[in-house]
């Protein structure tokens, strides 16, 4: 077996080829594309509702810091508590009435919310804890949370993130002073746990995972889920720039581990910012669950196109298999042999057609023996000639249809094309066309390059009406095209231009091919017109010098070719030819017959 015919991939193999692209291409692409639609869109879900998330916390974390302040405002604008607080001496059953004030507003609360009552001049305090030195008015009358309620009338809101002697641990404390007569007679404060802020964030999570942080307008850090462990006190740096530079979309990524980290400001007049954490490994457990299934569903199309094709593909390829061994023994000499046919599609087509044309072949044989050698030898060479590319015809029109049926578009185009080309090719006995017909000729010639190019070239044509009826020589101007294609544009480097133009000067036709590719050298343009006048083809000057030499053949010295050309710019070839609506000599125009 020569190193050609080992270099050739089998129709079997090309078929089974395709069969595995089209099982295992599709399932590929749509487990990729369902993996990234399906990680986006969860990944959309989450951002949403961690935003809705936060946005909730956020409404719930004021709603309840609002209630300890309208309960706190109430206790210090009620007169009975002004009259026994503002007392010059407050008594036993005073206070005792004023510790029952302060566990009625904390009833129904959480046991571990604190509340204070201290005059003003620190000479009474109590409390429903142990009240902190940070509260001794003596010492600290004009600093943190007091300085705060002397500058204010209402409630205000301290962030003094403490830990009390219980072991309590204090988020943030509501504070407002007592007053009589427009005089501070005394400061009332709520100190709010950490498990209050915890049972307001997480009272209106729904599915997600969240964990949340809490920080005040100087980013002092009140309550915190997410930075656990790291003993901050302040927000980091980095996740500040972080914060600023998500800017008004309140959102970012965070890794290792990765997370989406939302946040939003509480309303009230005392602005509080709630971060939530949500870790980014639910949506990837979904995404990854979809590749499983999708690599799953792929592996199990392999083994299925493994295990169906190669029986398939036997039985597409069975009928064909039997031509071709037909055709090796009409090659090797067999003229008796013939194809089995059994099918009525294609290949029982081109079955039949392969038969009746060695039933054919034999007749002429039988015939021909009576004649002279020579003429006998001739006749078969010409039989020979002609059968060829009816056969090739007849099998190209069964490919076509073949890939028309299995959707290869591309290939039918292809074959379509072709097969005009060579149809016109097998009437040989013609010597020239009309117009129109050479214009449809040429336009499946560029059906063709156009796919082989990859649309690197566009092409107009343009050629008047009032010729289309007219005669010239066959093939005069595909080679010109051909030319214009091969020399001038393959080597271009982008996209290429060419244009085809037909008119009547006069009592003359011209045809001009124009395209911008390369363009041939000045030297190289003499050597081709030498060449023509020479009458010496080589190789790259043989279609135009053809082209040329039959022009002159049927009409004379005074038309044909002019080529005008510029390096980098790109060639017109100009075809001169007499106007005439007769065809040459005393051609057969009806056709060939069979084709």
């Amino acid at each position: 077996m020569s190193s050609e015919k080992k270099g050739k991939i089998s129709f079997f193999a090309r078929l089974f080829i395709c069969f595995a692209v089209i099982s295992i291409v599709p399932v590929a692409i749509l487990g990729t594309l369902t993996y990234t639609i399906s990680s986006n869109i969860s990944m959309g879900n989450v951002e949403y509702q961690s935003s809705k998330t936060v946005n909730n916390a956020a409404v719930s974390l004021e709603q309840t810091i609002g209630e300890y302040r309208s309960a706190l405002s109430y206790f210090c604008e009620d007169d009975d508590t002004v009259q026994k607080i503002g007392a010059p001496a407050i008594t036993q059953s005073d206070s005792t009435s004023l510790y029952q004030k302060m566990y009625i507003l904390l009833a129904g609360k959480s046991t571990n919310v604190a509340m204070h009552l201290i005059k003003a001049d620190g000479s009474f305090g109590i409390s429903t804890s142990v009240i902190p030195e940070a509260y001794h008015v003596r010492n600290h009358g004009d600093w943190g949370i007091f300085r705060e309620m002397n500058a204010s009338y209402g409630t205000v809101l301290y962030s003094n993130h403490y830990v009390s002697q219980e072991g309590k641990n204090y988020c943030i404390a509501v504070g407002d002073s007592i007053r009589k007569d427009g005089q501070i007679i005394a400061y009332a404060v709520i100190d709010i746990p950490s498990d209050v802020f915890q049972t307001a964030l997480d009272s209106v999570n729904v599915s997600l995972p969240v964990r949340y942080a809490v920080v005040d307008k100087n980013n002092y850090i009140l309550y915190d889920e997410i930075f656990s462990g790291q003993n901050r006190i302040f927000m980091d740096t980095d996740f500040r720039n972080q914060m600023l530079q998500a800017g008004e979309s309140k959102r970012f990524y965070l890794e290792k581990p990765k997370r989406i980290i939302t946040w939003e400001t509480t309303p009230g007049g005392y602005p509080l910012r709630v971060i939530s954490s949500v870790p980014v490994e639910l949506v990837v457990i979904n995404s990854n669950y979809i590749m499983d299934t999708a690599i799953a569903v792929a592996l199990g199309s392999i083994f299925l196109c493994v295990l169906i094709s190669p029986m398939l593909v036997r039985s597409l390829t069975k009928p064909l298999n039997a031509i071709v061994r037909t055709m090796n023994k009409v090659q090797n000499g067999d003229t008796s042999a013939r194809v089995d046919v059994r099918n009525d599609d294609e290949f029982g087509y081109i079955g039949r057609s392969l038969n009746s044309m060695l039933d054919r072949l034999n007749e002429l044989f039988a015939t021909n023996l009576e004649k002279q050698n020579r003429l006998r030898l001739a006749e078969l060479k010409s039989l020979y000639s002609q059968i060829n590319p009816h056969f090739l015809y007849n099998t190209l029109d069964s490919i076509k249809w073949l890939a028309k049926l299995n959707g290869v578009d591309d290939i039918v185009l292809i074959v379509s094309q072709l097969g005009k080309l060579l149809k016109n090719s097998i009437r040989n006995e013609k010597e020239s066309v009309q117009i129109s017909e050479e214009i449809g000729l040429v336009g499946s010639y560029l059906s063709i390059q156009k796919i082989r190019y990859d649309d690197k070239f566009d092409a107009v044509v343009q050629v008047d009406d009032d010729i289309m009826d007219c005669y010239v020589p066959k093939f005069i101007i595909q080679p010109i095209v051909e030319n214009a294609i091969i020399h001038g544009i393959e080597d271009k480097i982008g996209k290429a231009h060419l244009v085809i133009r037909g008119w009547r000067q006069d009592d003359k036709i011209i045809f001009e091919v124009e395209d911008d590719g390369v363009g041939i050298s000045e030297e190289k343009l003499s050597s081709i017109r030498r060449s023509a006048r020479a009458k010496a083809l080589d190789s790259d000057s043989i279609g135009i010098a053809n082209v040329d030499k039959r022009i002159k053949l049927y009409y004379g010295e005074d038309f044909g070719l002019e080529i005008q050309s510029e390096e980098n710019i790109g060639t017109v070839t100009r075809i001169t030819m007499p106007f005439s609506t007769l065809p040459l000599g005393n051609e057969n125009v009806e056709g060939s017959g069979n084709d």
